[in-house]
């Protein structure tokens, strides 16, 4: 289950660094015109220095993805699919967009997984990316920084995902890797990547 170069092994999270990966997305309530966020995890978020989103400041909503997602300007914010039917309503009800992003981060950690990749699978997944504006020297990168993270976050915590995984999962996975600064500076490029259809990110931008 060791991939060759990978720093990690398995059961090497603490018992800490494992809760805190499978923190909750938070608490949600949805009114009228707003969406009321308590305890999200992600610092850099709009939604963890303010709780109250109001439906006027809400570019669209992903009703489809797992999770759902909310965009406030360059922020995706996730949110529980438990009360999918009133979020539905609430988009509707305010006249947002309805959009289905494409899981480009679940691309990405497809070798992450508890399944097997294999090489004509990556190749597949490569063009896939490529298609959608990242190089395949971007994207080898980008799993190289996740995936001992990713592989703690699958696996020391007895997840065992297979089906697939989003750009929540690696957020949750390098908050306990980072400090507030890299944090902050990662979470950037998860953004960037997650909404990159909708800001029209170069291909040739350094993730």
């Amino acid at each position: 289950m060791k991939s060759p170069g990978s720093t990690w092994t398995m059961f090497s999270a603490s018992k800490q660094e494992v809760k805190e990966m499978l923190v909750s997305l938070g608490q949600v309530e949805i009114g009228g015109d707003f969406i009321k966020i308590e305890n999200y995890p992600f610092e850099p978020s709009i939604a963890f220095r303010q709780s109250i989103i109001k439906a006027e400041h809400i570019e669209d909503i992903d009703c489809k993805s797992y999770p759902a997602t909310l965009r406030v300007g360059d922020d995706l914010i996730f949110l529980s699919r438990e009360n999918i039917e009133e979020l539905e309503a609430f988009a509707k009800r305010n006249k947002i967009e309805l959009v289905e992003r494409p899981p480009i981060w679940g691309w990405i950690l497809e070798p992450f997984l508890d399944t097997e990749f294999t090489a004509e699978a990556n190749e597949a997944t490569i063009k896939l990316l490529n298609s959608y504006g990242l190089t395949t020297d971007q994207i080898r990168s980008l799993r190289a920084e996740v995936e001992t993270q990713m592989l703690k976050y699958n696996f020391d915590t007895m997840l065992w995902e297979w089906g697939g995984f989003d750009a929540s999962d690696v957020l949750r996975a390098m908050r306990t890797k980072y400090k507030k600064d890299q944090f902050e500076d990662f979470y950037k490029r998860v953004m960037q990547i997650a909404c990159m259809l909708s800001f029209g990110i170069n291909e040739h931008e350094d993730f």
